[in-house]
């Protein structure tokens, strides 16, 4: 009995490594890969113009000096902040048969 279980048990162990070497024989393709979305007539978008870019900041504008802006007109007060005299009383125990 005991030798037909351990004929049993290599015969199982050899049925397991016949089917893991059928799977990788089977996986053996190239791999998946993308195309590039990006042709040859697309190679501006890839480098870009050589050169300086161009600044978004327009350095003719006229420079404010801060001195002169009327700050006293701008209504700023600070946030009151709420005044607490008495401490909070923790909330009362609930009977037992409440329903938790």
């Amino acid at each position: 009995m005991e030798r037909l279980l351990i004929i049993l048990a290599v015969l199982i162990c050899v049925v397991a490594g016949v089917a893991v070497v059928g799977m990788s024989a089977r996986s053996r393709r190239a791999p998946l890969r993308m195309g590039s979305e990006l042709d040859a007539e697309d190679e501006h978008l890839l480098i870009g113009t050589v050169g300086p870019s161009q600044s978004l900041i327009d350095r003719e504008a006229e420079v404010l000096d801060p001195r002169l802006l009327d700050v006293e007109s701008f209504d700023l007060k600070p946030i009151p902040t709420p005044e607490r005299t008495a401490r909070i009383a923790p909330p009362p125990p609930e009977a037992p048969e409440s329903g938790r």
